[in-house]
Parts: C-alpha cells; sequence; structure tokens
C-alpha cells in the first residue's frame, strides 16, 4: 500500500489524467479491469501510477453451493460468540456506518455493489457469515447448526448472541461507540478484526466449503487496506458515487446528513491514511527498504504489532507529528511474513508463537489487539487518560482464551484418558463424510500402519506423540503424548508436561533455527529488532519484568531495547492499567492472567559471559517451536512461512519441493493434501492470486527436509531431520497424518 498512498498528494493533479483515460477506456476498465491494470504495470512512470489507482486484482469468487462447520467440541453459539465478539479493535480505518456505504473500488459509473457484500470480501479470503438479526433463519446457510452444546469448556457460561447485524464476515466485530483513551475525543461505532479473522479456515472441493475454527486463514489483509482507500478515493472522485454514499448513510443511520460536513470528514479521512502510509513510505525509503509481498494467507504480524505500538501509537492523530522524533527510528519493513498458526491446542502449549517468545496468555492476546489497532494512550497522561489505557477488551479477550483452553486435560472428571474439551483440531472423517464414495478422500487403511511407524521413526524427536491415536500409544506407551515423561526427554532432564500455579502445559519441543534449517526471517524480528522508548513513558523493561515476575534478565547499557522485551512491558502495563480502571478484584485478576508469568524465553535469552572481558550478557539463540500434528491436514501451505502447498511435497527433499506456486484459492488437494498448485487458465496471477516465489527474502522452503542416506539422527546435517524417504513411503505417511 505505501507505494500507492506515498503519492497520493498527487493523485488530485493526475486525476483529470486517469479519468481522460478511463472514459477513453471505460468499457474496458469495467469489464476487463485486470487486463487493463496489468498493462499499465508494464509501463513506467504516469502508466504505473494509473494502475496503482485502478482496482485490486482479485481472484474470482468460487462456486460454493453448500457450506458446513466441522465439530470441533463447540457448540454454534460458542462458535458464532468467537467469530464476532469484539476484543476492543479498531482495524478497518473508517466508522462502522461508513464501511457499510461504501461501493466496491470498482470503475463503474453504473454499479451499486457494496464493499460489504459476501462475493467480495470472500474474494479478499473471509468466510461469510449470518446476520445477528435473523441468525435461526440463516444459519444453516451459512453451516452453522447441529453441533451438540459443550459446557465443559466454561462451565456455567453460554455465550450471547453478538451483535453482527449486518451480516459481516467471521472475524468481523463491532465495537460500540466510546471515548478515544488518547485524545479524549467520543468516537462512532468502529469496526475490528479478532482472532476468528486470521485463525478460522475453510477448504474448498467440489463445490462445497468446509470451515473450521482455530485453523489458517486464507485472507489478504494488505488487498484489505488497499481496497478501503481506494472505495474512498473513488467515492470522492467518480461521478454519482459521493451522493450515492451519502444517500445509503443516510439510509443506515435514518435521518439527513450534512453532505457537505461528510464530504469534508470522507476527505480528511482519505488525507490521514493517505499521508500516515506516505510517511512510512518515506522512512522505508531513507532505509532503502520496502515491504515484502505478504498476500494471500500470510502476515508479518510481529513487525505489524512492532510498528503498531511503537511507532503509530505515538503519531498525533490531528497533525500526524511524533510526540518524540527519535521513535521514527522504529518503523520497520515487514519482511517476515508467516502463515497465521492454527490456534487448537495452544492454550496448552508452555510457549506460543512459531518463535517460542510467549508464555502467558494473556499478553500473547492483548498484544494481539494492540497491532490489529486497539486504541492506547502512549502519548501523555491526562486527567481521565492515563498512560497505557485502552480500548482493549480484557474482559473479552480472557473470555476468548477459556473457551479455546477447556478445563485441563489431567482435572476433567471424564472416564479414560486425558483429553483435551475447549477447541479441538477438525478431523478429517468428519470431512469425509461430506463426500461419500469419493475415493480421493478415502484413507487407506493398508498404509496407516507403516505411516504411524514412520511417524515414530521421524517425526516424534519433535513433535511428539500424537494427542489422539490409541493405537500408538499401545505400541509406545513410554512416548505418549499424554506422559508427563517421556524417556527421551527424561534423559535430557525435561518433562513432557510441566504444572504451574495448578495448571498443566505441554512442553513444545524448541529447536535451534540453525538446526532446524527454515527460513529465519521471522525468527530475527524477537532477537535482533530494537526499539526506541520516549521517556515520558517511564518504560524500563528489563527493571520492569524482572520486578513483576522475577525474570532473571541481565541490565544492559544502550539507548534502545529488545523489541520482544518493550512489547512485554508496554503490554503488561496495558493490562495492569484495565485492572485498575476496571476496579478488577485480585481473584479475578489471577484468574484472567493466568499462573504464567510475563517473562522471556530462557532457551532463546541465554544468561553467558564474556571470556575476553569476564562480563555478563544475554546471548540470543533463536528457536522455532514444533506443535503436534493433529489437525494438520488442515493447516496447508506448510513451514511457517507457507512455503510447501502440500503435505507430500514437505516429505520430499528441500531441492525437489515446487520453486513457486500461487496461493489465494482454497481449492482443496485430498490426495496430496494441501492446495492445489495447478494454475487456471495457465494464468494464475491474472486471477488475482499470489505468486510464492521461494527464491525470495523470507520465502525459504529449505530445512526440515528427509535427503540423503544418513539413518543417524546425530550425524545429520543442518537442516535434514532424516534420509531420503521412498515414494510408498510419503504415501503412507501422509495416509498416517491425515488420521490425526
Amino acid at each position: 500500500m505505501g507505494s500507492f498512498w506515498r503519492r497520493w498528494p498527487c493523485v488530485s493533479g493526475l486525476v483529470a489524467l486517469v479519468l481522460a483515460i478511463v472514459a477513453a477506456a471505460l468499457g474496458m476498465a469495467y469489464f476487463v479491469p485486470n487486463q487493463l491494470r496489468n498493462i499499465a504495470l508494464e509501463i513506467k512512470g504516469k502508466a504505473d501510477l494509473v494502475a496503482q489507482l485502478l482496482p485490486a486484482t482479485l481472484p474470482a469468487p468460487s462456486k460454493i453451493e453448500q457450506a458446513y462447520w466441522l465439530p470441533q467440541n463447540w457448540s454454534w453459539q460458542q462458535r458464532y460468540w468467537f467469530h464476532h465478539t469484539p476484543q476492543g479493535t479498531t482495524t478497518i480505518p473508517v466508522p462502522y456506518q461508513w464501511f457499510l456505504a461504501l461501493e466496491r473500488p470498482e470503475l463503474s459509473l453504473w454499479s451499486h455493489k457494496k464493499l460489504t457484500d459476501d462475493d467480495y470480501l470472500r474474494r479478499l479470503g473471509f468466510i461469510p457469515s449470518p446476520s445477528s438479526k435473523d441468525f435461526t433463519g440463516n444459519a444453516a446457510r451459512y453451516g452453522y447448526g447441529g453441533d451438540a452444546s459443550n459446557t465443559a469448556a466454561q462451565p456455567g457460561w453460554t455465550p450471547g448472541l453478538p451483535d453482527n447485524p449486518d451480516g459481516l464476515p467471521v472475524g468481523f466485530a463491532r465495537l460500540q461507540n466510546g471515548t478515544d483513551p488518547t485524545t479524549g475525543e467520543p468516537y462512532e461505532d468502529q469496526l475490528g478484526l479478532t482472532c476468528a479473522a486470521c485463525h478460522t479456515g475453510h477448504l474448498e472441493y467440489k463445490n462445497v466449503s468446509i470451515q473450521f475454527d482455530g485453523g489458517p486463514a486464507m485472507v489478504n489483509l494488505h488487498e484489505v487496506e488497499r481496497a478501503i482507500g481506494l472505495s474512498i478515493g473513488y467515492t470522492l472522485k467518480i461521478p454519482f458515487r459521493f451522493d450515492r454514499f451519502a444517500g445509503k448513510l443516510e439510509e443506515i443511520q435514518g435521518h439527513a446528513v450534512d453532505r457537505s460536513k461528510l464530504r469534508k470528514d470522507l476527505e480528511q479521512t482519505l488525507d490521514t491514511i493517505a499521508k500516515q502510509a506516505g510517511l512510512e513510505s518515506e522512512l522505508l525509503a531513507a532505509q532503502g527498504a520496502d515491504n515484502l509481498d505478504e498476500g494471500f494467507g500470510r502476515l508479518d504480524a510481529l513487525n505489524r504489532i512492532g510498528n503498531q505500538v511503537f511507532y503509530t501509537n505515538f503519531l498525533n492523530t490531528k497533525t500526524l507529528k511524533l510526540s518524540d522524533p527519535l521513535v521514527a527510528g522504529n518503523f520497520a519493513r515487514h519482511d517476515a511474513p508467516v502463515s497465521f498458526p492454527p490456534i487448537w491446542d495452544t492454550p496448552h502449549f508452555l510457549w506460543a508463537q512459531y518463535d517460542a517468545s510467549v508464555l502467558n496468555e494473556l499478553v500473547r492476546n492483548a498484544g494481539e489487539a494492540l497491532g490489529v489497532s486497539a486504541r492506547i494512550n502512549m502519548t501523555a497522561a491526562a486527567p481521565g487518560r492515563p498512560l497505557f489505557g485502552s480500548s482493549v477488551s480484557m474482559a473479552n479477550i480472557a473470555q476468548f482464551e477459556e473457551l479455546l483452553r477447556g478445563s485441563d486435560p489431567f482435572k476433567s472428571s471424564g472416564p479414560g484418558e486425558p483429553k483435551f474439551d475447549g477447541l479441538v483440531a477438525p478431523k478429517w472423517k468428519d470431512a469425509q463424510a461430506k463426500f461419500p464414495g469419493d475415493a480421493a478422500w478415502a484413507i487407506k487403511d493398508e498404509l496407516v500402519g507403516k505411516g504411524r511407524d514412520l511417524y515414530r521413526a521421524h517425526c516424534f524427536e519433535c513433535h511428539r506423540g500424537p494427542v489422539n491415536d490409541a493405537e500408538f500409544d499401545k505400541k509406545w506407551p513410554d512416548d505418549s503424548f499424554w506422559k508427563a515423561d517421556n524417556p527421551d526427554r527424561a534423559a535430557k532432564n525435561e518433562k513432557n508436561w510441566i504444572e504451574i500455579g495448578g495448571r498443566h502445559y505441554f512442553n513444545v519441543v524448541q529447536v535451534p533455527v540453525s538446526a532446524i534449517g527454515t527460513d529465519r526471517q521471522q525468527s530475527r524480528v524477537l532477537t535482533e529488532r530494537r526499539v526506541r522508548l520516549p521517556a515520558a513513558l517511564g518504560l524500563a523493561p528489563i527493571d520492569d519484568l524482572n520486578k513483576a515476575g522475577d525474570c532473571h534478565l541481565l541490565s544492559e547499557e544502550a539507548s534502545d531495547t529488545p523489541f520482544v522485551l518493550a512489547l512485554m512491558d508496554v503490554v503488561g502495563k496495558t493490562i495492569e492499567q484495565w485492572y485498575i480502571a476496571n476496579g478488577t478484584p485480585d481473584e479475578i485478576r489471577q484468574k484472567m492472567s493466568g499462573p504464567r508469568k510475563n517473562c522471556q524465553n530462557p532457551h532463546v535469552f541465554v544468561a553467558a559471559r564474556a571470556s575476553s572481558t569476564g562480563k555478563d550478557f544475554l546471548a540470543i539463540v533463536p528457536h522455532y517451536r514444533a506443535r503436534p500434528l493433529d489437525g494438520v491436514w488442515a493447516t496447508a501451505p506448510y513451514l511457517h512461512n507457507g512455503s510447501v502447498p502440500t503435505l507430500r511435497d514437505m516429505l520430499l527433499p528441500q531441492d525437489k519441493r515446487p520453486a513457486s506456486f500461487y496461493v489465494g484459492s482454497r481449492e482443496f488437494d485430498p490426495v496430496n493434501v494441501g492446495v492445489v498448485t495447478k494454475t487456471r487458465d495457465g494464468d494464475a496471477c491474472a486471477a488475482g492470486l499470489t505468486n510464492f516465489d521461494v527464491s525470495l527474502l523470507g520465502n525459504s522452503n529449505g530445512g526440515h527436509s528427509f535427503e540423503g542416506k544418513e539413518t543417524d539422527i546425530r550425524k545429520l546435517p543442518p537442516g535434514v531431520i532424516g534420509p531420503e524417504l521412498t515414494d510408498d513411503e510419503r504415501r503412507s505417511l501422509v495416509e498416517y497424518l491425515k488420521t490425526l
């Protein structure tokens, strides 16, 4: 978006040129805008700007005849509540009612199609959802219904129907009007994204949408940003569109609006968006850098959070001046995009995030809310507006976590072995049942047993025993996922499960990035990035974290601070301020925060001593964490950066994996298990999909490879985890992974 908005100030002067071109080729722009845009992109100079002003090229909407939500231990009430309950964010940079009234950014004088239309937002990767006003009448059409009630996750709590009156997609939540904690001024209803926007998945097969909670989404948030900006620009510049926008807004509000004021407000909003993006582009240009393409299904969430918290939050919303000029250097490019990780089981993991960087659950979720534009005062305290006062709804966020987690698996009163009773991974057999008789979905039982043996030989070391496989536990009882200790871990003085404050947490395996060999960009964000903190905030992250959590961090003398520690401190202060503002009793504080401290990962931040000086310091050793593979069949593309399209490709030697493929479609390949990689009509890019080129920075598909003939894992080179598999072994292992 930066390259477009950086040049927006010259757009008004260029509009005449653009509209002249459009007028001359209006038919082409209306009927074949993709081709016109692609032609313009091939031309340098002003034609490039013309291309930036043309509608985004998006995939054509797929034909969906039926939709199903797979059973995952949630009732439909819990599912819908998770989809649309606000967490206090204002992600969409226009008021809620404006968003409803805006038209799609399409070059047409006659089309009245809305930005909020299901088929348009589906093209951006979102999953349609029914209106709360007529949920019962429309639930089945959207795949809801038929789920048994689950009270085990949260005894005594039944979720109410959240406020989604306009039928916006999964992950959109209406934030009721309130007072801005930064300015003290009132704001209208806003629209924010929840964790469901990025952590709800779906697959499409033979015109059926298979949907599941907690899975990776295939949204393109960059194009969402661009679409909103273009829509506002088109509303102001294309004839008749502003009047239609104002008329629609009057219809929504039920009264006349001051159209002169509305136009000024719209122009001011666009100007603010453009100037802020222009400032960011100038910062990147000064660094000689540019953002990497996140595309469909990926986001550089950590760098985006860092930019929001340590740059954007210091901007005066009216003047766009920084409260402290030194923090301009805090802005960083998006250079570590990753797939949205699945979040079933995550509340039970000792460490979360791909890089095992977060211990405390409320800190994890509140940090995510700050990253997707919750409002927070980080500029100056004032009466009624304390520092770190925010719009974040800690109560809802804590409820999300409870719903995901359920009860402690070792303390549930149910019969049999321990099990998760919160959100569980989707099961292949439940999706298979939607396609009876389809050979592509049939599991080859004769291969599953062999695949189980291969899993134990090649996958167990990192991913541990499977969550739900009685045959595995019977054959290797000491290696069960549910054992407090596994023999190989006990030999290393490591626990399989760790109890903290009466709760059990699974000790996910952490592997040094240098050993696993996968793309290292994401691991660099929290280990290398540093930020400047204005003195007015009164933050001293190392001292603050040591005082609050006894984190044993070594002090350092530096004008800047490791980003990870600064973020932990800000989020901790934000949570504490919410408790104070809401008069939260200690008992409720402890329940919401959970028993884990807000501390750094000792595997990554290692206390060491320099031999040359004898001084203590923090040696940083980046790690990635492995997770259990339950539901892995539904999480393509694979590796943390989404660089491998199918499970079969994952089991190939790294130099034989696809060097490029297209993402954006959710068309599912049940044979190879993953995204369909063939092009459409010979040109998938023209259909609006993202071309994933593994040669680019952040896109490496190397590491986690089976290659060569060495069987002794102690002798394998970095990036290799086992010997090359035969085709029969790959098929067997894929068949077994389908059952998890």
